[in-house]
């Protein structure tokens, strides 16, 4: 019973700590909060973005997918630079993209994210 209990806590804690992260970072790039909103961050935010990634969309661009991504990311062979590379040339970003500087940050933070949630 005793192990039931803590398993289930453990369980619990697990993923409400997994939500929180997530939650959290969502909002973390907001350009509308100082009034300068491309038209492109309405379509794809950056956490969309490190998700379509995630699920493999980007293939074809040579980005893996899933674990992989993430594996890659924590070798640094893939940048977030490489990632929205991959969207421009999938016609889900425009080219000036690459040169938002705050749109990658907050990229790589998402990807960041990513990393450390499989560390739980």
């Amino acid at each position: 019973m005793k192990r039931l209990i803590l398993g289930s806590l453990s369980l619990l804690l697990a993923s409400t700590v997994g939500t929180s992260v997530v939650r959290a970072d969502n909002s973390a790039y907001n350009p509308s909060a100082v009034g300068k909103t491309p038209s492109y961050i309405s379509r794809t935010t950056p956490f969309d973005l490190v998700n379509m990634a995630y699920q493999g969309q980007f293939q074809n661009q040579g980005i893996p997918g899933y674990q992989d991504l993430i594996l890659a990311y924590s070798a640094k062979q893939i940048r977030a630079e490489d990632i929205v590379r991959g969207a421009i040339n999938s016609k889900k970003l425009p080219p000036e993209a690459l040169s938002d500087k705050e749109y990658l940050n907050a990229v790589t933070t998402q990807l960041s994210n990513y990393r450390n949630i499989q560390n739980y």
